[in-house]
């Protein structure tokens, strides 16, 4: 298959592009320097060209300054994500769209299914999910990844920041009333790829680890990746202990059981494998 992935210097797209090429895919990786969202449909359509996956990796995924630069963020990651999916329904090509469990309220107590209502709590919530309607609507054939807590080789993540804070102060105070799922960029790279070779893909697949973590236990993890005793060093402490400007889902575990696709193990088995080279690229 010709594959395009679009935003490939972005934390998850350049991890994206690293695992086409690794498994010699016919792979094409666009971002700013050689394409310009802003343009016409038929104009990115032509600068794209023939393909037959295209991956949007591209995301404003501040989620605190979304709260005061929301037309930037509805930019991004509504109008160009519908702008997108009907580049490749122009090109007949398949469109796989990455979006956020932000799209959920997060006060849930079971895990949340692809089918249960949508209601975001934030600016960067709300235009993730406007993007996600527009790929909907778009009469592309589309397929909405939904993932969380993302880190990996490329970028700033969570798990290098805990590392060097660690390692500079000797122990942290990190929120933990927040409950999510830690996911690497190369599990949710593995399952677009799983998506894409289906015969007919799900409309809307939660693609994140298994299990559930707040984000002490990840720090605690990443602690113990590091050699110290991390049950001993972090602090758990509340939300309204760290204030954000955003409102972070408080609950927003994703049920991630598929029928089509094989969902992602463990977060901290997951880890325990993608700690040596996360860690490496601090």
């Amino acid at each position: 298959m010709r594959w395009v992935v679009i935003g490939d210097q972005g934390m998850f797209g350049a991890e994206m592009l690293r695992l086409l090429l690794e498994r010699g895919e016919n792979t094409t990786g666009f971002n700013r320097s050689n394409l310009e969202l802003a343009s016409g449909i038929e104009d990115l359509a032509r600068n794209i060209g023939p393909q037959d996956v295209i991956v949007n990796a591209v995301a404003y995924t501040a989620v605190d300054k979304a709260e005061s630069d929301s037309e930037t963020a509805m930019l991004v990651n509504r109008d160009y994500a519908g702008k997108l999916a009907q580049v490749a329904k122009l090109l007949g090509a398949r469109f796989i769209h990455i979006s956020t469990d932000y799209v959920f309220a997060g006060n849930a107590d079971l895990p949340y299914v692809t089918t249960d209502a949508t209601n975001p709590q934030s600016v960067y919530g709300k235009s993730k999910l406007l993007g996600e309607d527009l790929v909907a609507e778009n009469g592309a054939d589309y397929s909405i990844l939904r993932t969380a807590w993302l880190y990996g080789k490329h970028g700033k993540c969570f798990p290098k920041t805990m590392a060097n804070l660690l390692e500079r102060n000797g122990s942290l105070r990190v929120v933990a009333d927040q409950i999510g799922q830690p996911t690497w960029t190369r599990d949710l790279a593995e399952l677009v790829i799983q998506v894409a070779s289906l015969n007919q893909m799900p409309r809307v697949v939660h693609a994140v680890s298994s299990g559930q973590a707040s984000w002490a236990d990840f720090a605690i993890e990443v602690a113990n990746t590091l050699g110290m005793n991390g049950a001993e060093i972090v602090d758990g402490i509340t939300t309204a202990e760290y204030p954000t400007l955003a409102t972070r889902p408080a609950w927003s575990v994703l049920d991630n059981s598929s029928e089509l696709v094989v969902p992602i193990g463990d977060w901290r088995e997951r880890w325990r494998i993608a700690a040596p080279e996360v860690l490496a690229a601090r």
